[in-house]
């Protein structure tokens, strides 16, 4: 089985993909036993996959796994969670905002925790425009209120996961927009995961995929939809692919 496998789900990231391969691929070890680089371009409009399949061409880490049409990065991370290979799984952002050290930082947290989710300090979690510092703060509240998340950073976007925790949770899940690290956190909650929190250094990019007023109320409908369905017991029944879903 792989060691570890590096899940970078991608929506029109043909610019800056390049480079984050590129520096992964530099770092990590050279066999492909030891490491993938499992690229998951969710239905992108420009030239992401072509890019994606030349690096899996030259490098037999890098594996690619395209979906149709635009679903969400939640469904581009679950789709990732369910067809990685590796012992350990890691999520993180295609544009290169966590550095490999911060990666491999999470995944070596994993073995103590069934899951190791990055908590950015103040400054990280504040960079970036004023406004979207502020809606920040005001969406990990809320997520961490409405869900009763005990955890400080629930919107960091490095994560990683045992790959028993990971089939555990992604199975369940059916968020397929941003806030399908809520719902992930409180599953794992509800199935009794050790969760480490792992302190972590963004790096500020500009491109954000995020629309504030948009993504805000998806992310309000979508945290109410993860109460609603845990009031009606869907979390304890059979996985989401089993039922269908």
């Amino acid at each position: 089985m792989i060691a570890l496998t590096i899940i970078l789900p991608a929506f029109n990231e043909a610019e800056r993909l390049p480079t984050t391969l590129a520096t992964y691929l530099g770092w990590f070890p050279d066999g492909a036993d030891e490491v993938e680089v499992l690229v998951v371009d969710d239905g992108s409009s420009d030239d992401t996959l072509a890019v994606a399949d030349a690096a899996a061409a030259r490098d037999p880490r890098v594996r690619v796994l395209p979906t149709q049409p635009n679903h969400g990065k939640g469904f581009a991370v679950r789709a990732g969670m369910l067809a990685a290979r590796g012992d350990r799984v890691v999520f993180t952002d295609a544009d290169g905002s966590y550095t490999p050290a911060e990666v491999e930082r999470v995944a070596l947290a994993l073995a103590d925790a069934d899951v190791a989710i990055g908590a950015r300090g103040e400054v990280d979690a504040g960079s970036g425009p004023i406004l979207r510092r502020v809606a920040s703060r005001v969406f990990n509240q809320a997520m961490r209120l409405m869900l009763g998340l005990p955890y400080r950073d629930t919107q960091c976007g490095l994560k990683g996961f045992r790959r028993e925790a990971a089939k555990e949770l992604f199975t369940r899940a059916a968020v397929n927009g941003f806030a399908f690290d809520a719902e992930a956190l409180f599953l794992a909650g509800r199935l009794g995961l050790r969760v480490a929190e792992v302190p972590v250094r963004a790096e500020e990019r500009d491109g954000s995929k995020v629309r504030l007023a948009v993504d805000a109320l998806r992310m309000l409908r979508d945290m109410w939809g993860v109460r609603r369905a845990a009031r009606a017991g869907r979390y304890d029944l059979a996985p989401a692919h089993d039922r269908g879903s």
